[in-house]
């Protein structure tokens, strides 16, 4: 999915796929409703791998008994299969992040001077905002639907919640498609509403600001936190709900004062994961963000087209600093829990 979701590889190194062709048919062809033909297309094929991915795991179920975890079990090796195995974990270590990064940075020392600016520091700032609100945004929802989803699991309940949850699986390119196109008719709608009733002009008010772009993040990435939230309140087993609810305690009491304490690392989790997701979110940004609005992955992307590869290794050194800093605080966290576990046991 996240192959088939991106864009500016492929873009950039000219590869003719489904979100390059939409975004062409769009803009270089102007023909809106071409585009949404093809995006229509490539829904239908998400749709289907979503519906055999669903199929495959039936109605499995799963409850952790404990929350914590034993220690991983180590294999001391020594000559060849200990070299066989340094080389196994660190050649994707080097090729996928220390060589890139190493690049990036050795770029960025020799073009910051010009580079480093206050337009730059206003793309960070921009970033982080957008980061940010689109992760709070997106909790809420999701521990709306995961809750109401426990708490009443019918199969209607069930599929409202997957369909809400299958942004993730979709091209940002095609929800921004989806998104201007309402948001423009709305729009347009209530402009003309208040030029009939009070002589004034609205403007843009959705398609022209960040509303829209927020929508956008919370739509593309509620299934990150969604899958985050369920996972949490797998942990949690029925009885617990059940000792809450015999107690006297409605569902929004046992959500505040049973599950929330137990989930509080989950909701940080899921919070860093759809604010890292965000910051390095590029195609509903190129087409939703609002006139003289930039952020990071938007500037790189745009010095990257133009071949100015050297004058961009900033920009997208900053979404990696900023984007490993979450993944870090994540491992640590992991890390105190199975140690946590070891000393329990």
């Amino acid at each position: 999915m996240e192959a088939l979701a991106d864009f500016g590889t492929v873009q950039y190194f000219g590869v003719g796929t489904f979100t390059t062709g939409i975004f062409r048919t769009w803009f270089g062809l102007g023909d809106s409703g071409a585009a949404a033909q093809l995006a229509s297309l490539m829904m239908a094929f998400v749709l289907a791998l979503i519906v055999l991915e669903r199929r495959s795991r039936r109605r499995a179920r799963y409850h952790h008994t404990s929350r914590r975890y034993r220690t991983l079990p180590g294999y001391p090796l020594r000559g060849q299969p200990a070299a066989g195995a340094f080389a196994a974990c660190f050649l994707p270590l080097f090729f996928g992040f220390l060589l890139p990064s190493g690049q990036l940075a050795f770029w960025a020392l020799r073009t910051w001077r010009h580079t480093l600016d206050g337009a730059f520091l206003e793309l960070a700032r921009n970033s982080l905002l957008l980061a940010a609100g689109a992760a709070l945004l997106a909790l809420g929802p999701a521990l709306f639907m995961a809750y109401g989803k426990r708490l009443r699991s019918s199969p209607a309940v069930a599929a409202a919640v997957r369909v809400a949850g299958m942004g993730y699986a979709v091209p940002g390119l095609v929800i921004a498609l989806g998104v201007v196109i309402p948001f423009a008719w709305l729009d347009n709608a209530l402009d003309a509403w208040a030029r009939s009733r009070f002589g004034l002009s609205t403007g843009l008010l959705l398609s022209g600001t960040v509303t829209a772009l927020l929508f956008a993040y919370v739509v593309r990435f509620l299934a990150v936190s969604l899958n985050t939230v369920e996972a949490s309140l797998g942990k949690v087993r029925p009885s617990m709900d059940d000792a809450a609810r015999s107690l006297g305690l409605r569902p929004g009491a046992v959500l505040g004062r049973v599950h929330l304490p137990i989930m509080r690392g989950s909701l940080l989790t899921a919070l860093l994961l759809v604010f890292v997701d965000v910051l390095k979110e590029l195609p509903a940004t190129l087409v939703l963000r609002p006139f003289n609005f930039n952020t990071l992955a938007v500037r790189a992307f745009e010095l990257a087209s133009d071949e100015m590869l050297a004058e961009s290794s900033l920009a997208a050194l900053a979404i990696v600093l900023a984007g490993i800093l979450p993944v870090i605080l994540l491992s640590r966290s992991i890390r105190r829990v199975r140690q946590g576990g070891a000393h329990v046991a």
